[in-house]
């Protein structure tokens, strides 16, 4: 008996003090901040080689990138329109034309690198964004939108917008790595 009490409250210990076999050492590189937009395709993927570069050399294997902001998609998405953090414009594909995810995906895999698509799940519109395209959540669904300091949420209570949210998140899972 003594054996089983001394298991439970001190075999974790042999296990926290050991090294974990991998760590997971990752960075975030995100598009709402605006550091895409607009640059075009050429300068937007000189940056992103410069970052990942550099995050490779300090040791980082993971990258979080930023593939929907508001409602929007840094990747062909018939779900969402091209994200103006990307072209500028909501609604307006990359010229040339490119897909960033795959990019990445293929950037990160040839550095050794994971790489992890971060989506706002539901974020429909940030305080920078004046224009939404036709096609967007928040003008096909307005009922479904909420306003919050200057944003538009979809309404995380609304099994509509979790079931949109899951078919997203399922469209970017069955076609990338």
């Amino acid at each position: 008996m003594l054996v089983v009490v001394f298991e439970l409250c001190f075999g974790n210990y042999a296990f926290s003090v050991n090294p974990p076999k991998r760590e997971f050492r990752g960075a975030w590189i995100q598009c709402v901040n605006g550091q895409f937009q607009g640059i075009g395709t050429k300068q937007m993927q000189k940056t992103l080689t410069r970052q990942l570069d550099e995050l490779q050399k300090i040791g980082v294997n993971a990258i979080i990138f930023q593939v929907r902001a508001e409602c929007d998609a840094l990747y062909p998405s018939k779900y969402e329109p091209w994200s103006k953090f990307l072209t500028g414009r909501q609604g307006v594909a990359p010229t040339p034309y490119w897909d960033p995810l795959q990019w990445m995906i293929d950037q990160c895999h040839k550095r050794g690198m994971e790489l992890h698509a971060w989506i706002n799940p539901y974020r429909a519109k940030t305080k920078t964004t004046n224009e939404l395209t036709k096609n967007h959540v928040v003008n096909q669904h307005p009922e479904r939108v909420f306003a919050y300091d200057g944003l538009y949420i979809l309404n995380p209570g609304l099994s509509e917008n979790s079931d949109y949210i899951c078919k997203i998140a399922e469209d970017i899972l069955q076609r990338y790595d």
